[in-house]
């Protein structure tokens, strides 16, 4: 199963799809893609990075020559993809990185989509941490998306924004399954004017996320974000993994 986060900047994207990732990871292994431009899933994570998959991508087309002539170039790309991987207690991490500089970049993209076509099965669950854009999933470098989960920030300006990157995500051809809105850091107040915005759009399957001070504390402290299981975030995001896993 593959579940691509999407939203703006700031609305707690990553901070939300690494706290799903450490639930998901209770019952199964998980492949986690940092997909994202900021690549700061893996300090919230608190996992080592170790390139990215841009990175290979530049350095091929900087200079194709670097491929030993006894392996194939897309077997060679594999071997780096792998070596890139960070590995952590039931979770491993690719960080995506982007493209820098002129030359074309279809040959890799193919082949990158063949790693990850071989890699993905070989997990029960691809977390997939997106830009608002969703670069690799409109390249189809990433092949679909069974769950979008859509983040918003508690204003119904950003549920509308959320509504608009579900839109844009069948405009590039993305293959989207479920779609499930987040709205995240809600005050203590009646947020029923943001659940009858996500309903007048089409956006059904809504997880509200109260405002959390355990996650503050853990911005404060760094970047690594695990907070205690009986916290109000741990038991939302618990409801979001039992909503994307039924």
């Amino acid at each position: 199963m593959i579940i691509a986060f999407a939203g703006k900047g700031g609305v707690g994207k990553s901070t939300i799809s690494s706290q799903l990732i450490r639930n998901l990871a209770k019952r199964s292994l998980v492949l986690a893609v940092d997909a994202d431009p900021n690549s700061n899933l893996g300090e919230k994570l608190g996992l080592e990075t170790f390139g990215t998959i841009g990175g290979i991508r530049n350095d091929l087309v900087a200079d194709p020559d670097q491929v030993p002539a006894s392996i194939s170039k897309q077997d060679y790309i594999l071997t780096k993809v792998q070596q890139n991987v960070s590995e952590g207690d039931n979770v491993d991490l690719l960080v995506m990185g982007r493209p820098e500089g002129e030359g074309c970049y279809c040959f890799v993209n193919d082949v990158l989509r063949n790693c990850f076509n071989d890699m993905i099965p070989k997990y029960r669950f691809t977390v997939v941490d997106n830009e608002a854009g969703m670069e690799h999933l409109s390249r189809k470098v990433l092949p679909r998306a069974d769950v979008l989960v859509l983040v918003s920030d508690p204003t119904i300006t950003g549920v509308r924004t959320a509504a608009r990157l579900s839109q844009l995500a069948d405009e590039v051809g993305v293959k989207v399954g479920r779609r499930i809105l987040v709205i995240n850091n809600i005050p203590q107040m009646d947020y029923t004017p943001l659940m009858d915005e996500a309903a007048r759009l089409g956006l059904t399957e809504v997880v509200p996320i109260e405002r959390d001070d355990h996650v503050t504390a853990c911005a404060m402290r760094g970047e690594v974000v695990d907070v205690p299981d009986d916290s109000a975030f741990a038991k939302s995001v618990g409801h979001l993994a039992e909503l994307i896993v039924k």
